[in-house]
């Protein structure tokens, strides 16, 4: 299976009538994927499909489990490098037909698919860098405004308490222009402050979760 965000592109033999099966699963969604799954593979225990690990490999692969058929996640670098010096035109075709070849031939360079709990973590974990880094980048934003338009510098405490966001309002109010206020946008900074604890809170109750289940396992 070929996913992209408009469409699923399958390639596959059938084993019962040696059929090869070629077409498109459009929209790409989890419901439209679990609707083409059950129309041709009700009642079969033999249905095995390869898809690389790019963005939208989660939901496929778990669309597969649930209908009784095994997914292969390719590496995809790896995926790539094996088709070898010969440079056809890709297009979703070729790169589905190049799954279904690695996978009958046993070479498929698979990834480990982990548990919905791992994978959640992973979401989050990945979540909290972004918006750390993105507050980050809104701090230095503020710095650099208020050293550009000459307003005092904010206390040793900066912007990691509720002082130092006092102040800075403060300062903003009376220091600097309307449209160096409007730069500045306290409320966003604020806003990330808040999804950052509530993505922190879902961390610590995750790891706890994980943890009690490595145990009794």
């Amino acid at each position: 299976m070929d996913i992209h965000r408009k469409q699923i592109t399958f390639d596959y033999v059938d084993t019962v009538t040696g059929e090869l099966q070629r077409g498109q699963i459009a929209p790409a969604d989890r419901a439209h994927l679990a609707g083409w799954l059950a129309r041709r593979f009700t009642g079969r225990h033999d249905v095995e499909f390869a898809l690389e690990g790019c963005t939208g490999w989660r939901y496929a692969a778990e669309e597969l489990a649930r209908a009784g058929a095994v997914a292969h996640v390719g590496e995809p670098a790896d995926t790539a490098a094996l088709r070898g010096r010969k440079r056809h035109a890709k297009t979703d075709r070729t790169d589905s037909r190049h799954l279904r070849q690695l996978l009958t031939d046993g070479r498929l360079p698979e990834c480990w698919i982990p548990p919905a709990l791992v994978l959640e973590c992973r979401a989050l974990l990945e979540l909290y860098r972004d918006l750390r880094v993105e507050h980050t980048a809104w701090t230095q934003r503020i710095h650099a405004v208020l050293f550009h338009q000459g307003a005092q510098r904010l206390g040793d405490g900066g912007l990691r308490s509720e002082q130092g966001l006092a102040e800075l309002h403060a300062v903003a109010a009376t220091q600097l222009s309307s449209v160096g206020q409007t730069q500045v946008a306290t409320a966003m900074l604020a806003a990330l402050d808040e999804h950052l604890d509530a993505v922190h809170r879902q961390l610590l109750h995750a790891a706890r979760h994980l943890g009690a289940k490595m145990l009794t396992t």
